[in-house]
Parts: structure tokens; sequence; C-alpha cells
């Protein structure tokens, strides 16, 4: 074997075992933990309202399974800010657009989740919360996940 071709067999080795095959590579949230995180809480509408209202930052996005472009992960909605306020209005700030919505908060297959018009599908899927992460899980129906950091 040439030197160039054994080089080249190594490196393709080195490669694919340190690739691991966790679908969530490179994904600073897990599931699990928000999961038992939110129901260590006692939610009810009134305390799930009062913990979304304030400022918030789009942080990851995790698609079906992963996305087709897993480099989008971390930089699809990068810079997307959400603001709730208590009357149910809100704004959505993206690339410095700000988009005026409205939100109410119902129930998501058993769990909390939002009704936005216009429709906002960031925020689309079951609310799930751990400290200052906010998940709308939409991943129960086959759709995103989308991870929000409070910055209030």
């Amino acid at each position: 074997m040439k030197p160039i071709t054994r080089l080249l067999t190594v490196f393709i080795i080195v490669l694919t075992v340190g690739q691991g095959c966790n679908d969530d590579t490179g994904s600073p949230y897990d599931y699990g933990t928000i999961w038992k995180c939110n129901q260590k809480n006692k939610w009810d509408l009134e305390s799930t309202q009062n913990a979304i209202i304030g400022r918030w930052e789009w942080k990851y996005i995790r698609c079906c399974g992963e996305s087709s472009d897993p480099y989008e992960n971390n930089t699809k909605f990068k810079g997307l800010k959400i603001e709730f306020k208590n009357d149910g209005t809100g704004s959505l700030t993206e690339n410095n657009v700000v988009e005026e919505f409205t939100w109410e908060i119902g129930t998501s297959h058993l769990l909390y989740g939002f009704t936005t018009e216009p429709f906002l599908s960031q925020l689309n899927g079951q609310l799930l919360f751990c400290d200052d992460i906010m998940m709308c899980n939409n991943s129960v129906v086959d759709g995103a996940d989308n991870f929000f950091k409070k910055s209030d």
C-alpha cells in the first residue's frame, strides 16, 4: 500500500469513528432533561402565561430526526428575538425587521402551546420550560423543536 493511500485510509477511519451515531451532535439542549425539569413544576394556564412574559432569544432548532442541513441548527434563526407582553401582544425581531403578533395559550397534546396571529412556526408545539429555557416541542407531530433562552 502506498504511503498516501495508507494515510487516507487512516484519516477516513478516524473521521468515521469520531462521528458517532448521535442525532443530537452539537445540540446544546437535551429533550429528556428539559422534559424532566418541566415535569417538576405544576404548570397551569396562569403559571405558563407568567413564565412566557418577557424577552426570549432563539437559540437552536432540532428538526425531524435532524435537519437535512444540520449546519443551520445554530444559525437558521440566529438573532431572532421575541417579546411577549401581558396584554396578549408581542413582537418578533429578525434581521432588524419587527413583526407584531397576538398570542394566546391553549392546550397542545395535553400540554400548553401557543396560538399566534399571524402564525409563527418557531412557536409551534408543546411548551416545555426548564429554568430560563423554553422549548416549543413540535417533534411530537414530526415537526421542528425550537429552543429559546429568556433574556430578561
